[in-house]
């Protein structure tokens, strides 16, 4: 593949817009954390600080999952409907997943003029589940129960 090629330079703006709209998604997970955060109470302040240190953390978890999930169907959507990459929508989201964790799916490609956007898929989750990791190590600092000195 020639970088020349308006094919190319099409697959490269794309793919450069599908890794902002991952972001955007993050965006919003990370909203939707700091509001969950907000609306419990801190665990140091709190009577129960085991339970709300608990459910700080498993909420945050779970709301980065679900951003994760999203995601990685805003990906699928893309090769499944766009561009009818895979026989089946589940196929397209396994293959997604498989791309956003680095993982890969050995048994499920992309069409050859496609394979450039699931190395953007491949950074983007790179640098989503970075985000992620450092969103989850500040929950847990927030909700360490213990006074420090």
């Amino acid at each position: 593949m020639d970088i020349a090629d308006p094919k190319m330079m099409d697959h490269i703006i794309r793919g450069i817009l599908m890794v902002g709209a991952t972001g955007v998604v993050q965006v919003v997970a990370q909203y939707a954390l700091s509001h969950l955060l907000d609306a419990l109470p801190s665990p140091p302040e709190s009577r129960f600080p085991r339970f709300f240190s608990l459910a700080h953390s498993v909420g945050a978890v779970m709301i980065l999952l679900l951003g994760h999930v999203v995601q990685v169907l805003l990906w699928a959507m893309l090769y499944f409907f766009d561009w009818h990459a895979f026989g089946s929508f589940g196929d397209a989201v396994y293959f997604s997943l498989a791309s956003f964790t680095t993982l890969g799916a050995s048994e499920l490609t992309l069409p050859t003029n496609h394979r450039m956007i699931g190395a953007f898929e491949a950074a983007a989750g790179v640098m989503m589940f970075g985000w992620s990791t450092a969103l989850l190590v500040a929950v847990v600092v927030r909700t360490d129960h213990r006074r420090r000195p």
